[in-house]
């Protein structure tokens, strides 16, 4: 058989097709590649780029599935959306590219050498000050808030690429999590140093807001194949029938942990950590139980 034409999906797939047994299954296939196809195409015309060169750039990324293909018609058709998902999730897999990977490996052995060294440093195994540990918790976050950028800007099999300007943010609030949680935990170890705990509460409190401001205005990035597969494992519950719910557990969110996170300060000053860490389980449980309720309003799930 005689190369496909890659400048028009439509084409492209009626030939790898051509000698593939009509079924139920082997049309799903078709059509379920057609729409993946298409999806990829309008995304890069958008971008500017040709129609043919779009096409030829989706195929391309798509890769050979003549191979794949010719299974559908040899074998038994897939009966559970299991099956199904295993297969598309073969048909759509995105490598990631080698430089990506070992930059990652890289900066993940980095930042274990962070973590441990502020660890260590906190329980006075290390005899560090509490500058250079303080100074070793904001490298550390740095390589945590780069990770999570570098993570969150690549396309992978199931999710597109997340617009530079939001995997910023994203950076950005996991950095402060991280360095406001390591200032506490240093904290811990040298109780004389109150700066560290109402610096690293603070940082923890404008991550959590940051998050939670960042993850109800996110937008879907699934790919759509993943939402053809979602439809198959729905499990229905208060959030994504009501967005107006989803907000709504932001704003109690950021007021429990305001609470919860003032309350151990104040009693961090005045009674001791002895009973100031308390505010912080009470804050869970409340943070839990709301999660809960807005969850599953009426404490059923659909099928």
């Amino acid at each position: 058989m005689s190369a496909p034409d890659s400048t028009n999906i439509h084409r492209y797939l009626d030939e790898v097709f051509a000698d593939v047994p009509r079924s139920p299954e082997s049309s799903d296939l078709k059509e379920e590649l057609r729409g993946n196809l298409q999806s990829r195409v309008n995304e890069l015309e958008a971008a500017g780029t040709t129609p043919e060169a779009a096409a030829a750039k989706a195929i391309r990324e798509l890769g050979d599935i003549r191979d794949i293909i010719n299974e559908v018609g040899d074998s038994e058709p897939a009966t559970t959306p299991s099956q199904t998902a295993v297969r598309l999730m073969a048909l759509n897999r995105v490598k990631p590219s080698p430089f990506y990977v070992v930059r990652t490996v890289v900066l993940a052995l980095l930042l274990t050498a962070g973590i441990a060294a502020v660890a260590l440093g906190a329980t006075h195994v290390l005899d560090w000050s509490v500058a250079s540990l303080a100074i070793t918790a904001i490298l550390s976050g740095a390589i945590v808030g780069v990770i999570t950028v570098d993570a969150l800007v690549h396309e992978t099999s199931q999710h597109y690429a997340m617009p530079g300007g939001r995997a910023v943010g994203f950076g950005a609030a996991a950095f402060a999590g991280f360095v406001g949680l390591s200032f506490v935990g240093l904290f811990l170890g040298n109780f004389e140093e109150l700066w560290l705990l109402v610096t690293g509460c603070v940082l923890a409190f404008a991550s959590l807001v940051a998050f939670i401001s960042l993850g109800v205005t996110q937008t879907n990035r699934m790919k759509p194949w993943v939402k053809d597969m979602q439809k198959a494992f729905t499990i229905e519950d208060g959030f994504s029938n009501d967005p107006a719910a989803a907000a709504r557990f932001g704003i109690y969110t950021v007021i429990i942990w305001v609470i919860a996170i003032g309350a151990f300060i104040g009693l961090t000053i005045t009674v001791g950590f002895a009973w100031s860490w308390i505010a912080l389980l009470v804050g869970l449980a409340v943070f839990m139980l709301v999660l809960a309720r807005m969850l599953f309003p009426n404490g059923t799930t659909k099928k």
